[in-house]
Formats: C-alpha cells, sequence, structure tokens
C-alpha cells in the first residue's frame, strides 16, 4: 500500500452564503470551514506517520482564539452601528435648540438679537467686542473690565434685517489681540449621514456646520 502525503490539497469549501457585510467569513463560516479542514487533514493523514495528537490540540486552540476574536469584533461593529444610531437620534433632537458655532457672521431675515460668547483660556484685563454692519460700520460695542476665565457671554440689542460681522478683542498689558468668537442661534434641520462626522447641522443665520464643532448648547436652549 502507498503511502498517502500529509502535504495534501484542502477540498474546495462552499461557504459563499456565510460571507460577512465586511467580505469576510462569519463566526458560523469559520467553524464550519475549520471543521472540515480537520476532518480532511485527520482523513488524508499518512497512516504509517500520523500527526501528534498535540497538534490537533494546538489548531483547536489557535481556532478558538480566532473564533472568540471574530464574535468580539462583530459585537464591536454592532455596538459601533447603535452609538451611530443614537448619536443621529440625538442630533435631531438639537432642532429649535440654540447651540454656540464658531463664527464671526451672521445674516438676519428679520430684526432680532445678536448674541454669542467667547471662550477665556487665561486672565486679561478686558475684552472688547463689536458689532459691524455689512459695510462695516461700527453699530455697536461692549466691553467689559477684569473678565473671568471661561466661557463669557455677549448679547447686542436687536438689530435690522441685514449681515453684520462680530470681533472680539482682549487686552493684556496693553497688548491687543483678537480671539475667536461663537455666534448663537437656533439649529434649523439635521442633516445625518453615513457617520458621526457626516452629521451637519442648518444653524439660523450663521449656515450649516458640522455637529463636532458645535461648542456648546447655549444657556437659552429656547427663543
Amino acid at each position: 500500500m502507498s503511502a498517502i502525503d500529509n502535504n495534501f490539497s484542502a477540498p474546495t469549501l462552499n461557504n459563499s452564503n456565510n460571507i460577512a457585510s465586511n467580505g469576510k467569513p462569519d463566526a458560523a463560516a469559520l467553524s464550519s470551514m475549520f471543521l472540515e479542514l480537520l476532518v480532511a487533514q485527520i482523513s488524508h493523514q499518512n497512516p504509517l506517520n500520523p500527526m501528534d495528537g498535540t497538534q490537533y490540540v494546538s489548531q483547536l486552540a489557535e481556532f478558538s482564539s480566532v473564533e472568540s476574536l471574530e464574535k468580539l469584533n462583530l459585537q464591536s461593529q454592532q455596538q459601533l452601528g447603535y452609538m451611530k444610531s443614537l448619536q443621529a437620534l440625538e442630533a435631531t433632537a438639537l432642532v429649535g435648540q440654540k447651540v454656540d458655532v464658531k463664527a464671526d457672521t451672521m445674516s438676519l431675515e428679520q430684526p432680532a438679537t445678536i448674541s454669542g460668547a467667547v471662550n477665556l483660556g487665561a486672565q486679561v484685563d478686558s475684552v472688547t467686542v463689536r458689532l459691524y454692519d455689512a459695510g462695516g460700520k461700527l453699530v455697536d460695542e461692549i466691553k467689559l473690565q477684569n473678565p473671568t476665565i471661561g466661557t463669557l457671554r455677549f448679547s447686542f440689542p436687536e438689530q435690522d434685517a441685514g449681515a453684520y460681522q462680530v470681533q472680539a478683542e482682549v487686552s493684556v498689558n496693553n497688548s491687543k489681540q483678537q480671539i475667536p468668537t461663537y455666534l448663537t442661534n437656533e439649529v434649523e434641520r439635521v442633516s445625518v449621514g453615513a457617520g458621526p462626522d457626516d452629521i451637519i447641522l442648518q444653524v439660523n443665520g450663521l449656515g450649516n456646520h458640522y455637529l463636532f464643532d458645535i461648542n456648546q448648547l447655549s444657556k437659552a436652549t429656547k427663543s
């Protein structure tokens, strides 16, 4: 009787129906493939030189580890999908809420107040916030002495419809420097894409802004 070589060609495995959405076999398919390969390996081993039993134990241990990782990966993907859905749901709840977005221009379709905030990371002597109209003319100015570190809110009186620009300036030891401004208005619409990075808020008078670019919910969350 001729000896059979341990180096055999495994039979073709038909698991095309068990391919996960990521293009890879799922845990059930991997288990079935492994068992078929193990049976084929045992059936085709050289009876004069059989494989050591410890090799089978080692293969089973390795497969068990791979199967556990595959299941963990599947669970992680499911949790990620759940978190994305929850995040999108929370974003749609922002419609009608007031948010602060990093911006220095605002367009009013009707008379309204213009409010916002600046973030101070260090102590300064004063903060000056100026409001300009579309022609660059100074409309109003707010100046605060000895402001505290943190979020400092401001609000200009009701302005006529039109385009406006807001600039903020801090003074420290007679040195002046412009700082970013965050303007406040209501969320009119939420656009949800494939992921959290694709969630875009349309803010009244301030245009479109990504969800993660929102500085914070305004203290006055309802108009």
